[in-house]
């Protein structure tokens, strides 16, 4: 009997070998072989040498057999290690793969990342234990878990700033909404006013759209370094800091050090992170950082603080009053701070009204919401809130059928949100047993992100999640914190795998892109930033969209490209890499300009004679 267990047990043993050999030898011999690269080339398979191919998938599972006889433990990591790293490279080559027509899946890459993910996981689930004990042996103290997160932060503000700053230099961002911000901030600092010229081509409070005072905050800095670098970094920073409340907050749920800097990983490679910076800066960029040390205030009983921040949070802009009623409602309902909850949630209410009434007295249309945002949820197009709240009421299917309702035909976009969205946090943000309060967390993440048919509300690479991205993390603590030790380790270890794949196939490619864009274009861009320092910076300006970031210095500057009329202002600025040209036809017909630097299919600088 003992001759037979033994020998099932050799048996076992020898099939985990040959398994584990094979494919680790398999992902080893892909990458060498950059098979990766070959996603949407069927070809590929015909045209590579089989034979060479056989040679090295042999050579490789060769190699690994030598490792697992010597330390089975390791080549099981090994294994592990190498099919997550092609994994991900396959991931990163993805994006650049035209999908809609390889696969007629105009959502391809969301698709695919799903799937490695999936690979991801089953690869994971083998290995978990082998993790452990590693992690384990590795243990790390206080101090070294806190350098951990700041080097997370560290990376993150780089990677922000890198991509946000090469948006800048290269002449990819415009009027709408860099180039907006950009001069508001000059504004700021000359005037003391959150005015522009450029958001309705006359002077205007940016009040008179959104109520953010919270961008006053950041004007000390944009004093000392006055550029528009400058306000893409205060962005990356604002995007960078949450790190610090969610380190405070899984300490303050007893978290191991490791799970600390695990969750703070997870929060770097969240796929809506980083990517919600990639149309600039915003004043939800501030949004994360504020309302995730609001929560940290509150849960500590910080009361001066909770104050200060639950403000900060509500100046970032009108509606985030909605994060604050989501929290309130939860802390009511949970019965935790009861009073806390009701002071939050009628507090957002009253502060939502006296913020619309503010933007209205600074001739805005505060939520304009017959326009774009909630117009799926109107039967009538004048129909108002009123009337959002009786399709709720009404007809909850038709509301929950949202979900699913996708910009037009042919993008699906709503699917694709919800897959980059929600694969890495559903492994833990809905493990609260029955703790159903937790879930009101997730509310503003269904009203403002999922029932909209406001497509932007609904994309992972503009700035409408951080708010959301601050109530899941918060959600995903106090979840890991109820489950065993080894349960919230696997759940972590599945998200933080998923949202690797995820970040390496949808975000990270985005350095690239902008990196090589400089590199190849960058004596033109030279140029056309010799041509705009010809204009003083007192003069009045009219420019084409992409040309605005860059002349924000100027406190009189127009988008010509939305002029309903012509402005004849001191200088003209064409971009000439696109057709725009026309644009300022009915101005230069006038013969009131004259040209005084011009490089073709670059820019041309006029003055006024």
């Amino acid at each position: 009997m003992e001759k037979i267990k033994e020998l099932r047990k050799n048996q076992k043993k020898m099939i985990e070998g040959l398994a584990v050999c094979f494919i680790g030898g398999w992902a080893f011999s892909s990458i060498i072989s950059g098979s990766f690269k070959e996603i949407g080339n069927l070809e590929y398979c015909g045209e590579i040498n089989f034979a060479i191919t056989i040679l090295m998938l042999v050579l490789a599972s060769a190699a690994m057999a030598g490792v697992y006889m010597l330390h089975d433990h390791l080549a099981r990591l090994l294994m592990f290690g190498l099919v997550y790293l092609y994994l991900i490279l396959c991931a990163t080559n993805g994006y650049g793969m035209n999908w809609e027509e390889k696969t007629k899946n105009p959502i391809g890459l969301a698709c695919f990342t799903g799937v490695l993910c999936l690979a991801a996981v089953f690869a994971f689930y083998y290995v978990k234990e082998d993790i452990f004990k590693l992690f384990k042996k590795t243990k790390i103290n206080r101090k070294n878990a806190n350098a951990l997160v700041v080097v997370t932060g560290v990376l993150l503000f780089a990677f922000v700033g890198g991509v946000t700053v090469l948006r800048y230099l290269t002449y990819s961002n415009s009027t709408f909404d860099f180039g907006v911000f950009a001069q508001m901030f000059e504004h700021m600092k000359q005037t003391g006013k959150i005015n522009t010229t450029v958001e309705s081509n006359v002077l205007f409070s940016h009040f008179g759209r959104h109520f953010s005072p919270i961008f006053y905050i950041a004007l000390p800095v944009y004093f000392v370094f006055s550029s528009p670098v400058t306000v893409q970094l205060i962005q990356a920073l604002m995007v960078a800091l949450p790190v610090i409340p969610i380190l405070l907050l899984c300490r303050h749920y007893k978290m191991s050090h490791w799970m600390c800097v695990a969750v703070t990983v997870l929060y770097a490679l969240y796929p809506a992170t980083a990517a919600g910076t990639f149309y600039d800066i915003h004043e939800n960029c501030f949004l994360t950082f504020v309302l995730l040390m609001a929560i940290w205030a509150v849960e500590t009983n910080r009361n001066v603080l909770t104050v200060i921040f639950i403000v900060l949070t509500l100046f970032v802009k009108e509606d985030a009053a909605i994060y604050v009623l989501a929290l309130g409602a939860y802390y009511l309902f949970s019965k935790r701070y009861k009073k806390k909850g009701i002071l939050l949630m009628a507090v957002s209410v009253l502060y939502f009204v006296l913020a619309l009434h503010i933007v209205d007295s600074f001739g805005g249309r505060a939520l304009n919401i017959n326009n774009a945002i909630f117009r799926n949820l109107q039967f009538d197009a004048e129909g108002g809130m009123l009337q959002i709240l009786r399709t709720i009421i009404v007809n909850p299917a038709y509301v929950f059928g949202q979900v699913a309702a996708n910009y037009s035909l042919d993008d699906m976009d709503k699917i694709e949100y919800l897959i980059y969205m929600l694969v890495p946090m559903v492994p833990v943000i809905f493990t609260a047993g029955k703790k159903y309060a937790r879930y009101l967390l997730l509310t503003p993440f269904l009203i403002m992100n999922v029932f909209t048919s406001y497509v932007y509300l609904h994309a992972i690479g503009w700035q409408y999640n951080f708010g959301t991205i601050a109530l899941m993390m918060y959600l995903l603590i106090m979840n890991l914190s109820d489950l065993n030790v080894k349960k919230a380790k696997t759940r972590i270890g599945v998200a933080v795998l998923c949202a690797g794949v995820m970040f390496m196939g949808a975000v990270c490619p985005k350095l690239g892109h902008y990196t090589e864009k400089y590199k190849e274009n960058k004596t033109m861009y030279s140029q056309m930033n010799q041509g705009l320092d010809l204009i003083p910076d007192n003069a009045s300006v009219a420019a084409s969209g992409f040309l605005v970031p860059h002349l924000s210095n100027h406190l009189e500057l127009y988008d010509q490209n939305h002029l309903e009329t012509d402005v004849y202002t001191e200088y003209l600025a064409v971009d000439c890499r696109y057709s725009e040209e026309e644009k300022f036809d009915n101005i230069l017909a006038s013969n009131q300009y004259e040209l005084i630097y011009s490089v073709e299919g670059a820019i041309k600088i006029y003055r006024k004679k």
